[in-house]
């Protein structure tokens, strides 16, 4: 028997990180509620058949750990198999001082991997928004990295649901453009046009943990409320965001009309004008930095769906006989956008069978079984490999 194991250790962190601390390498918030965190699908897959390392061979009998994240350290971390080059360099924060970067590359596709959250916003203080300028730079140093060896453009992908700026992605085009370091001033057409010179063609990904918009009533400044801004802060923020959109459409709208390339694939957009990219899905994410990734020409792709077609899932789901998926909760989440709905909807496709095995399970077995799972279970307070040992017997041929 085949198991696939897959999934993210610790609790969902929500898109964005804004008002959080200046330092990147602060710690994540516990788990709402205590409790253990998840254990990683590796911890899971040497539980499953436990001091079976040899007859697990003899017998077929096999648990393969993949695991899958959206952004922050864990989503570099997934992808280290595929992309096993990490790459270090320095760029301006706060001050100009030096923050240390790293970056992964897979070598066989020209591709770079960029987490957003190592780097800190700059400049601003609470209310006022804090400047993406050092993940411009960030992105400047992956786009060189991903020049082949002949010198032609490579692909950068951006996890942009951790980056911890507000900014709609305006200090992002400025750094690109040359504006050292803060990023700071209106977004104009040449602006847009320099910064898109300095990636030099790099075919840009945003690979973002949230559908928001930029704008509206469910962008990215209407979530802020359940970070502790208060309303009035957002909905200035709200304005703010609004200006920096308006600038940017018309910069991409000038650029598109002297034929320098389309923005985010037209697809996006359907037949919008460029001023409505941001209500288009995703822009929100990481702050609107996903928003000027699309101005600069990315495409905006769910982070799940980025790393699960990087690691093959879909291969490894081919060969399974059963998918177990470790989350920390079993919550709407999960089921409506996180691990749990992106590997439910693949398994679906060769009829597996899934279950999940969570810190804690919310969701009802009705919103369960519409979801694809087969089976839910809780260690709770109690041991997560105690619960893996048990639900492995149950599912498991001896």
């Amino acid at each position: 028997m085949r198991v696939l194991v897959t999934g993210s250790a610790g609790p969902v962190q929500p898109d964005g990180a804004w008002p959080g601390p200046r330092d990147p390498r602060a710690p994540e918030p516990a788990a709402a509620g205590g409790g253990t965190h998840a254990p990683t699908p590796r911890e899971v897959a040497t539980w499953w058949f436990p001091g079976r390392a040899d007859a697990a061979g003899a017998t077929g009998a096999t648990a393969v750990p993949v695991a899958l994240a959206a952004s922050r350290p864990a989503f570099l971390d997934a992808l280290a198999g595929v992309a096993p080059e990490l790459l270090a360099a320095v760029v301006p924060g706060e001050d100009g001082t030096d923050v240390p970067v790293a970056v992964r590359r897979d070598p066989r596709t020209a591709t770079v991997y960029v987490d957003a959250s190592q780097v800190p916003a700059v400049g601003g203080t609470t209310p006022a928004p804090r400047s993406s300028a050092a993940l411009g730079h960030l992105l400047a140093h992956a786009a060189d990295a991903a020049r082949t060896p002949d010198g032609r453009p490579g692909r950068v992908v951006v996890a942009t649901g951790g980056a911890r700026s507000h900014d709609a992605g305006a200090g992002l085009l400025g750094a690109l453009a040359g504006r050292v370091p803060s990023g700071h001033g209106p977004t104009t057409a040449e602006t847009l046009r320099s910064a898109r010179s300095t990636l030099g063609g790099a075919a840009l990904v945003a690979a973002v943990a949230t559908d928001a918009p930029l704008l509206g009533l469910h962008g990215t400044s209407a979530a802020l409320a359940a970070r502790g801004v208060d309303d009035a802060v957002a909905q200035d923020l709200e304005r703010r965001l609004g200006a920096v959109a308006h600038d940017v459409g018309s910069a991409v709208e000038t650029l598109d009309r002297e034929g320098l390339g389309a923005v985010a694939g037209r697809d996006l957009l359907a037949a919008s004008s460029s001023r409505r990219l941001a209500t288009v899905p995703g822009t929100g994410s990481g702050g609107g930095a996903a928003f000027a990734l699309a101005a600069l020409g990315g495409r905006l792709v769910p982070a799940l769906a980025v790393v699960a077609d990087a690691v093959g899932l879909d291969a490894h789901l081919a060969a399974a006989d059963l998918v177990v998926v470790v989350v920390d909760e079993l919550a709407a989440h999960e089921l409506g956008e996180g691990v749990v709905h992106e590997v439910a909807r693949r398994a679906a496709r060769h009829a597996l069978p899934v279950v999940v095995v969570a810190r804690t399970v919310v969701a009802g077995r009705r919103e369960q079984a519409a979801a694809g799972l087969s089976g839910a279970h809780a260690w709770g307070d109690g041991s997560a490999r105690a619960l893996v040992e048990r639900v492995a017997r149950t599912w498991s041929r001896a």
